[in-house]
Formats: C-alpha cells, structure tokens, sequence
C-alpha cells in the first residue's frame, strides 16, 4: 500500500464522509475505508484512481515568462511582499521598497531574445507572457512593446497582475490586441476596510476607482477578470458585504472571485488570520455567497508552478526590470536571490540551488508550512463537500469510487 504523501502528482484529502482525490485535470470522490488508519491507500483504490487519470502526463509547450514591467507602485499597501521596511512605529510614510526599475527598449530587446533562447532549448512553442510589477500599467508603452515583441516570437496568452488603479478603455483595449486575454485585480475586502489598506502614496482610498475602473473596461473589452480578495483581520469581516457590491455592479460571467490570506512577509505586518478550521468554515461560507452571487466557484486542483516548479528555467523564468533572473515573483529584487540574467543565461545549479525558492516561500518564516497545508486541505474539503451535495460540481466532473462519474 502507498503513502497518501507518496501518490504522485495529486492530493488526497479526508471529506466529511469521504476522501477527495484532486488531480491535475479531474477529482474522485473515495470511501473512507479506501484509506487505512496509517493513512495509506488501499490498492483498489489506487488502481481506481491511476485508471481515472486524475493527473495526465501532458507536456507544456508553452514557456511561462513573468517579466517585472516595473518595480515601482502608485500605492503603498503594507502587506506587500516588496516592502523592505515599514515605516517606523508612530511615524507616517509610505514602506520601504525593493529597488526601483522599469524596462526600457533595449531591455525589452534583450528580454525577447532571451525568451527565444530559452524556447529553443527547452523545446516549447510559445510563449505564456504575465505582466508583473510594481504596478506594470504605469508602463504602458513597455507593456505594449513586449507584448507585441512577444507576438513576433509566438505568443500562446499574456495576462497581467494589476491594482487596477490606471485602467482606462483605449489602454486596455490596445493590451487586448496585442494579446492579453486575463488581468487580476486585487480588492482588500470591502469598501471601508480596503481604503485603509490599500491606499496611494499620498494615503487615499481606492476602493471607488477600482470598481470604477472595472466596471468600464469590462463591458467594452473581451478580457478575462479575476479578482483576488485579501482577508486581514479586518477585511475578512465585510467580505460578503464585498461579494453583494461586486454583484451589483459586475458581470460575473466575466469576473472569478478567489480569497486569499495575507502573510506577513517579515516586516512587521501585525494584521494577518489564524490559519484555523474556524477561519477555513468562513471562507468557504464566503465561497457560498460567491456561488449564490452567480459567480464562478473555483475547484480545488493539484497544480506546479511553471516558473519556480523547475530549476534553471526549464519550463519558465522571473525577470526584473533590470534583465536579472530571479526563481519567483516574490523574491524577485531581493539581494541575494539573483539565479541569472538575460544575457547570460542561469547561474550554474551549484551557486543557485539555495536560491531557488518557490511560491509562499515569504509566509514560511510567519506560518508553518504543515499549518498552511492543513489550512488549504480543510477549505478545499470543506468546499468539495458542500459543492458535491449542491450538485455544483457539475456531472461528470466528479469519479466515484466505482469509476462511474456523478
């Protein structure tokens, strides 16, 4: 018999009165007694979930590239994984912040070139191209002209993280042609926490301009919206109140909505959650009310990152503004954790094997990662229970034990 911890590709989870399988591409729902008291898997079980084909060995072709337009923001949120200092206790400022940058021309040139190097020698096809800062719309001329150098090259998608602030139509439009096709934006809960959190250098809401923002360019562009919703102390109290405006004013055929708890990336940021089973039953209530609002619900999957999931850039790459190579996004700027340069190419693995950190790494000081973990285990549970019994999984999205689908 097999490890729960030892099934490859794929988590196994305990349900109330099952056990959730969650695969790459599909999930299945188990009786309790195909799993022991040793927490191992029964060989019925597995081989009923090795001929469902949960995970499928499917090769990427695409070649995941996250380019930091800019290190620079428009706002000040004190949470932000990019700070390097808050301000002093008592004192008034904006954080401290990694090193500013933004791309110009030639680096853009050289970034390009890079991205066909590391096309040919990893064997993809296209490109997958996010656009990461900072705040990357306060270049839109760069974002325009690597998209479109992008283009030249092959370029399967782009999308982009952004705070929304700077949408207008004739900007985003132009983003669209040149081939973005999904944007996430970013709300700290509802209204009145939010425009005390995630505020502009000169301490302003942006709560209205956001909604604003997006309510606009929505309804006269084709793009894709996700929108991330921080949950601090304070946020997560008016999150379903969050969730009703949003309704109100958004499409939810066009826009997903996903919750997320903030982690204090060690400076000093004193609003975080417990990661508890009481927190996790009140964000999947949230998720309910996501549900109820008509919006998408999110399906718990099993997933890798492409960039930082594989050393030396094999199946993606991090670059800052200045053309250095970095694992993640989140230790993107930080001295000490350059793997690399467009240039150049990769480091070799003996100098970057302790650099190379993956996705979360910022929480692990804050949070243990066996904490986070059973945190994300019991909301997704919590979530495949109540959305199996709603019928909101959907027929056939679900095997059973005996293979047969929902």
């Amino acid at each position: 018999m097999t490890s729960l911890d030892r099934i490859p590709r794929m988590r196994i989870i305990r349900g109330a009165d099952c056990y959730w399988a969650i695969g790459t591409r599909s999930i299945a729902r188990l009786p309790l007694a195909a799993v022991t008291e040793d927490r191992e898997l029964v060989p019925e079980a597995e081989q009923l979930i090795r001929a469902a084909d949960l995970s499928p060995t499917v090769e990427r072709d695409t070649y995941q590239l996250t380019v930091l337009v800019t290190t620079r923001c428009n706002l000040a949120c004190a949470y932000c994984f990019q700070n390097t200092e808050l301000p002093a206790t008592g004192q008034t400022g904006i954080p401290l912040r990694i090193a500013g940058m933004s791309i110009d021309e030639d680096r853009t040139g050289e970034i390009l070139e890079f991205a066909k190097r590391q096309l040919a020698q990893n064997g993809k096809k296209a490109l997958d191209v996010m656009l990461f800062g900072g705040e990357p719309t306060m270049y839109m001329d760069q974002c325009l002209r690597l998209l479109r150098g992008a283009g030249e090259i092959g370029l399967a998608r782009a999308s982009m993280i952004s705070n929304g602030t700077l949408f207008t139509v004739p900007q985003m439009k132009a983003l669209e042609e040149a081939g973005l096709r999904d944007v996430q934006v970013t709300f700290d809960g509802d209204a009145e926490a939010h425009d005390r959190s995630r505020i502009t250098i000169g301490g302003r809401g942006t709560f209205a301009r956001i909604l604003d923002n997006l309510a606009e360019v929505s309804q006269k562009t084709d793009i894709r919206w996700q929108l991330r919703v921080n949950l601090t102390a304070e946020s997560i109290k008016g999150a379903d109140r969050l969730v009703d405006r949003l309704s109100g004013r958004l499409d939810p055929a066009r826009f997903g909505i996903y919750f997320a708890l903030v982690h204090d990336p060690g400076i000093g940021f004193a609003g975080t959650v417990e990661h508890s089973r009481a927190v996790a039953e009140q964000v999947a209530d949230l998720y309910g009310r996501v549900g109820e609002a008509g919006f998408p619900l999110p399906r718990p999957t099993y997933s890798t990152c492409a960039t930082c999931g594989e050393t030396s850039g094999r199946t993606g790459a991090t670059v800052n503004a200045n053309g250095v190579l970095y694992s993640c996004w989140e230790s993107a700027g930080q001295k000490g954790m350059e793997v690399g340069d467009v240039t150049r190419g990769y480091l070799p693995e003996s100098v970057i094997s302790s650099r190379w950190v993956a996705c979360g790494y910022t929480a692990n000081g804050q949070v243990d990662p066996h904490v986070r973990q059973t945190f994300t285990d019991t909301l997704d549970a919590l979530l495949l229970d109540r959305h199996y019994r709603s019928g909101r999984l959907g027929t056939g999205k679900v095997r059973e034990a005996d293979g047969a689908a929902a």
